[in-house]
């Protein structure tokens, strides 16, 4: 079986520039696409030189030319908390398939309507890991040591290393699921469930915020981009590498909380001298051939 890697968006908003090397690349590796990745496909701004006509697009020839779909985090903590069973894959085969036998219809009116149910239905998730997150904030205040130890680590690789050590603690990793999950999948939950990574990474993500906000007290918002950025991070529960360039979370956190997992960096930026080429060769120097499709 061929290594499954995983593709975050800076990677994919570069491959789409060019439909031919976009195809080759996931005819060539056995790649899943993060379910967010649709969702900012969609959402994306023609102001910021990111068509959500042209991006969705790029998605539904990439899933027709080999690539894989991923599920939405909360389908993958429903069937965990329903089988009470650790999920066995983050590839989602029905929708996939779905995608390469349907011919999808792209037009303004349709995108904006789903961009617009995206965007609410994320609001009332970051609203909800907000209200996590200042209760933690509060709760560590309370607590004159914890509250001294923010502010040791600097560098953001560092912090988050200092964060998923503290996440690691089975106790507080138990007592944090059966608060958001309940006790039948507290009792029973450990670090091969994805419920169990999703409260690990999260409440990772919120000794980090609740860093910055020692820092700036009026920090009071929880970047819907970061909430996009930690599901490829996620999906290393159950793959083997991801791709990315994303310096301000995804590698780090990814660093610190799957160190056993393959990282692989690639400057997916282009300009005059550097083209879509460029990136794709960059790739294949860096990803092994495990991850090839046999």
């Amino acid at each position: 079986m061929s290594k499954l890697l995983v593709v975050d968006k800076s990677v994919f908003h570069t491959l789409h520039y060019c439909d031919e090397t976009l195809c080759a690349f996931v005819k060539k590796y056995n790649v899943v696409l993060p379910h967010t990745l649709a969702i900012e496909c969609i959402i994306s701004e023609k102001r910021h030189g990111k068509d959500p006509e042209k991006l969705s697009k790029g998605l539904d020839k990439a899933v027709k030319a080999g690539a894989n779909m991923g599920y939405e985090s909360a389908e993958l903590l429903k069937s965990e908390k329903t089988t009470l069973c650790p999920v066995k894959s983050v590839v989602d085969e029905a929708a996939t398939q779905q995608l390469r036998n349907s011919t999808i219809e792209v037009s303004d009116d349709s995108i904006r309507q789903e961009a617009e149910r995206c965007k609410k239905i994320t609001q009332q998730k970051v609203n909800e890991i907000l209200a996590i997150a200042e209760t933690h904030y509060q709760n560590i205040c309370k607590n004159s040591k914890f509250k001294k130890g923010l502010t040791k680590p600097t560098k953001i690789e560092e912090r988050f290393e200092t964060w998923i050590q503290i996440m690691n603690n089975n106790n507080l990793m138990n007592d944090s699921i059966d608060t958001l999950f309940g006790n039948n999948i507290s009792s029973c939950a450990d670090d091969n469930w994805y419920t169990w990574q999703y409260i690990r990474l999260w409440f990772a993500y919120c000794w980090d915020w609740s860093y910055k906000k020692s820092l700036n007290n009026n920090i009071k918002k929880i970047r819907s981009n970061d909430f996009y950025d930690i599901e490829p991070v996620l999906y290393l529960s159950r793959a083997d590498g991801l791709l990315t360039n994303d310096q301000k979370l995804e590698i780090p956190l990814a660093k610190a909380a799957f160190p056993q997992k393959d990282l692989f960096v690639v400057e997916s930026r282009v300009n005059c001298s550097r083209k879509v080429q460029d990136v794709f060769d960059d790739i294949v120097r860096k990803v092994p051939s495990s991850y090839e499709i046999e």
